[in-house]
């Protein structure tokens, strides 16, 4: 083999690798691109239900649904003596003021439990109109207990998935009347 052929067939697989090579940076640099704006998309939330649908990954409005729903579960986590803590539920002064309770309560050797009758929600307030058992022993007593609570809307999580979180919880008094 000549050197001038074998120096024709180097530069010619030289001009076709580099050409290969410009032509692979070009797809990659179009697949990071395609990357990028994927990643940057927001994720789709499928709501499961009897027809699933795609919802918006922003927070949206509580539904009065949703908030009867929340309170519901979120009240005996704040009052009950045997009712267990999910993380997210309560603000931290609530979580204080149910320790604080329960404490009380436990030293009193009394046990309680709440039940809820109603769900009023009128604009942003909301009235709950329950009873609280309270015993001691095997001697249980019902007491009304109407409250007004406030909630504090964040972001939905896996523990969280109302995306609400019982804020106050303040009770009403009741005039007596004469």
């Amino acid at each position: 083999m000549k050197f001038n052929t074998a120096w024709a067939k180097t530069a010619a697989q030289n001009v076709t690798l580099k050409v290969a090579t410009v032509t692979l940076a070009g797809v990659a640099i179009v697949q990071l691109f395609a990357i990028l704006t994927l990643a940057l998309k927001d994720l789709p939330v499928i709501e499961r239900a009897c027809f699933s649908r795609p919802l918006q990954a922003r927070p949206i409005e509580s539904t009065k649904n949703e908030i009867e729903a929340f309170l519901v579960e979120a009240l005996p986590m704040r009052f009950d003596s045997n009712g267990y803590l999910k993380e997210g539920f309560l603000s931290i002064e609530e979580t204080i003021s149910r320790e604080k309770e329960q404490a009380t309560l436990k030293q009193r050797q009394i046990s309680q439990k709440i039940v809820i009758n109603d769900v009023k929600i009128e604009n942003k307030d909301i009235f709950i109109f329950s009873d609280r058992i309270l015993s001691v022993g095997k001697i249980k007593s019902v007491l009304s207990l109407n409250l007004k609570i406030i909630v504090q809307q964040s972001n939905r999580s896996e523990s969280n998935p109302y995306g609400l979180i019982l804020s106050t919880v303040s009770q009403i008094e009741e005039k007596e009347s004469k």
